[in-house]
């Protein structure tokens, strides 16, 4: 079986079930980040841990790379995992697939300077992508590919956020 075949039975697999029992589908995660050595994070979930950390010149120790990073990643990759889905879904061939991600900001929001925006000031993507298709072929499975990217939502709409402080050490 090919990886094409594979993605596309898995997430037919995957619909069915969703489909019969839509409880299925619902699930949390849980991601913890702790400062370890000046600005030095270890983040975990589950299995998972990685290192992130500020560049020297702000502050850190240029350990890992930056939240950012780890945004624009999660973003870029989402979209390209997402169109491979949907384009295997498709049996569309692809030779080549890739995201980029852009974004704008003023880091003087960062250090707190009255009247500038923390956040991205923009943020842009592009697909670079060779297939075995034509573009009006293609059309109708980028758009569904993008109607159902979680990270595109999550940098595209507003969503529910809440906050909350334990002072203490986590027990």
């Amino acid at each position: 079986m090919n990886a094409q075949e594979h993605i596309r039975n898995a997430f037919g697999r995957m619909a069915h079930v969703f489909a019969k029992r839509p409880e299925a589908a619902r699930a949390s995660s849980v991601m913890h980040a702790r400062l370890v050595d000046g600005l030095r994070c270890e983040a975990r979930e589950g299995d998972w841990r990685f290192c992130i950390d500020m560049p020297v010149e702000g502050g850190g120790g240029g350990a890992g790379p930056t939240p950012g990073v780890h945004g624009r990643a999660a973003l870029a990759s989402c979209l390209a995992i997402g169109y491979g889905i949907c384009l295997a879904r498709a049996g569309i061939e692809v030779r080549s697939l890739e995201v980029e991600v852009a974004v704008d900001f003023d880091n003087r929001g960062l250090v707190g300077m009255d009247g500038v925006y923390p956040g991205y000031l923009g943020v842009r993507h592009t697909l670079y992508l060779d297939a075995d298709a034509s573009p009006e072929q293609l059309a109708p499975v980028i758009a569904e590919a993008q109607r159902c990217s979680p990270y595109l939502h999550v940098f595209a709409d507003p969503q529910p956020l809440q906050g909350s402080v334990v002072y203490g050490a986590r027990s």
